[in-house]
């Protein structure tokens, strides 16, 4: 065999090793984004989050919307509005059941994008990237190509 048949060889077997380690690192790669990704895909069962006896979730998430934002409502009310002051708060008219609803809606809503955006960022499941990772070059310039 040639010198250069030699050198081409060779060149044709580097090519392929850094073919397999391309491959290896796009697989890699894809396992972490598809990993990435499982937050946003996540399976969410509401029963998990809902105390109730089994069959009656759906009444009990009724009560539970038409109940905790009236309260929550209540609360902010109380505390900032009549600023902790059960004079003030009883000067309010708490008729409107609906428009006092509606407040506690909001501000449930809001802390509920709150919780959801603090949990996606504080996800765990991107552990397995390296952090720093160093990329290694072995030296070798591979001149031919396929």
């Amino acid at each position: 065999m040639s010198h250069y048949a030699d050198r081409y060889d060779r060149s044709k077997r580097s090519i392929q090793l850094t073919h397999d380690g391309v491959q290896d690192y796009q697989e890699k790669s894809k396992k972490v984004h598809r990993e990435k990704e499982a937050f946003l895909h996540r399976e969410f069962d509401y029963r998990d989050y809902i105390f109730a006896p089994e069959g009656y979730e759906g009444i009990m998430l009724f009560l539970y919307i038409m109940i905790i934002p009236y309260l929550v409502s209540l609360a902010f009310l109380f505390v900032f509005i009549a600023k902790s002051s059960y004079q003030y708060f009883l000067e309010f008219n708490l008729a409107s059941y609906f428009v006092i609803w509606a407040i506690g809606y909001e501000i449930c809503a809001v802390l509920a994008l709150i919780i959801f955006f603090y949990s996606w960022f504080t996800d765990d499941s991107s552990d397995d990237m390296p952090k720093n990772s160093v990329r290694r070059h072995n030296g070798i310039t591979p001149r031919f190509r396929d």
